[in-house]
């Protein structure tokens, strides 16, 4: 782990106000500064790139916290630069840190001070979406203001929601005195849209987008060099992107697959990662890395069942650790205890995730079995004991221990299942960046 990182982030005071433009120390200890919106990007980028930057859980998660505590913080220090401005009895969004994005925002495309802006909104009735009327200074035409979380923490489906009223937008473009887009940003957890009926003189279109910059044309033409790269640079699916299409040019270099399927299950694409493993399986690369990612891009789409259902004769270390998993989640424990053994032989150097999780997998299996044998004793002395019409509180004791010991077992199964479609067992990840193919394997095959 690195602790001189660990010892920096325990020691930094995330309740100070700071200014904007905002300093912030790069990575080549240069000092720049950054305006509000510019710096929430920078740290859900670092976010988004933890795991290709570092290789251990446990400072991956100490920059994922560090991270989201800053953009807190910046997202407070905002609106307390703006005097506060909040409408009154603000609730959902208005409530919360990101009404510092919707302010910034306001007074983007208004140009005016954010107070002003905030006074004049007011909420909107509409079904799976926070929308507000907006009123800007004298001159300045009316607005409805969308907003959409995209962190899962706000109505369900807004992403669908979003596509929804944009594509609504876009279309009425031309029409006279239909409702079109003014203007809008759309980032990692949240997106803006200002549209209305008016004529419209501030800034147009779609401000700012989710998607990364293209990675940059180094390696000398390598695609596989230029992805790393990328994500030395925290452009995960701007690497992707180079993977698939040199995946599309040369079908027949394996390293490529491999990448490929390991970087999409780490930008949270399995659909795309079973793809590349499929592709590289279907040129003739069926090593066992291909088929771990295959399965595991499966699992993480909700078909693990698919994947690891049947036995595998002869599957060592990650795959064996997979349905480990699989046959917890499934209430098969005695055939997980077997698994989960097996999954600690023949493991790689770069596979030190496999042994940990086989290790707590046939710890939880074990554990429940002997629970479930306890249970069962329990039950047969317990209908005993009832019908000796003895001891009727000992028997209803054992009732209570049966309940809790289905209730634990329901837990270490769902915890199972969860990892499989999480692609995270505890604070482990199943698809670390040390999977990635080594530099020496890279030249053609």
């Amino acid at each position: 782990m690195d602790r001189p990182r660990l010892r920096r982030y325990q020691q930094k005071d995330y309740t100070q106000r700071v200014e904007f433009p905002v300093e912030i120390v790069g990575r080549d200890n240069h000092v720049r500064r950054y305006a509000f919106d510019d710096a929430v990007r920078l740290y859900q980028r670092r976010i988004d790139t933890a795991p290709a930057r570092y290789a251990d859980p446990e400072t991956i998660d100490a920059e994922v916290r560090h991270c989201r505590l800053r953009i807190e913080q910046l997202r407070r220090s905002y609106i307390e630069g703006a005097g506060g401005a909040r409408p009154a009895g603000g609730q959902g969004l208005l409530a919360g840190p990101m009404a510092a994005d919707l302010l910034f925002f306001l007074r983007r495309v208004y140009a005016e001070a954010g107070e002003a802006v905030a006074a004049t909104l007011v909420p909107l009735e509409t079904a799976g979406v926070e929308a507000w009327w907006c009123q800007g200074a004298q001159g300045r035409p009316s607005a409805i203001l969308y907003a959409f979380r995209l962190d899962g923490e706000g109505p369900p489906g807004a992403g669908q929601a979003l596509e929804g009223v944009l594509s609504r937008l876009r279309a009425a473009e031309r029409e006279p005195a239909a409702e079109r887009l003014y203007a809008g940003v759309i980032g990692r957890d949240l997106a803006l849209l200002l549209a209305g009926t008016e004529g419209w003189d501030g800034p147009k279109g779609l401000l700012t987008e989710a998607q990364p910059a293209e990675a940059p044309d180094v390696g000398g033409g390598d695609p596989w060099r230029a992805a790393m790269v990328a994500l030395q640079e925290g452009q995960t699916h701007a690497a992707l992107r180079q993977l698939e299409a040199a995946l599309d040019a040369d079908p027949h270099r394996r390293v490529l697959a491999r990448a490929a399927a390991l970087v999409a299950l780490m930008a949270d694409e399995p659909a795309r990662a079973e793809f590349a493993a499929r592709f590289g399986m279907a040129a003739g690369d069926d090593d066992r890395g291909l088929r771990y990612l295959l399965a595991l891009a499966m699992a993480r789409q909700g078909r693990a069942a698919d994947a690891l259902a049947a036995p595998m004769p002869g599957a060592t270390g990650s795959l064996a650790m997979l349905r480990a998993l699989y046959l917890v989640g499934e209430g098969r424990l005695a055939a997980a205890v077997g698994e989960a053994r097996r999954a600690r032989l023949g493991v790689a150097e770069s596979e030190w995730f496999v042994p940990r999780v086989a290790r707590a997998t046939m710890t939880s299996a074990v554990s429940q079995l002997v629970v479930r044998g306890s249970a069962a004793a329990g039950i047969v002395a317990a209908a005993f004991v009832a019908t000796a019409g003895q001891d009727v509180f000992g028997a209803l004791a054992t009732v209570g221990f049966v309940g809790l010991a289905w209730l634990g077992e329901r837990r270490t199964r769902q915890g199972a299942q969860r990892a499989l479609t999480t692609g995270r067992f505890g604070r482990v990840r199943l698809a670390p960046p040390e999977l990635l193919p080594r530099e020496g394997e890279a030249p053609r095959h």
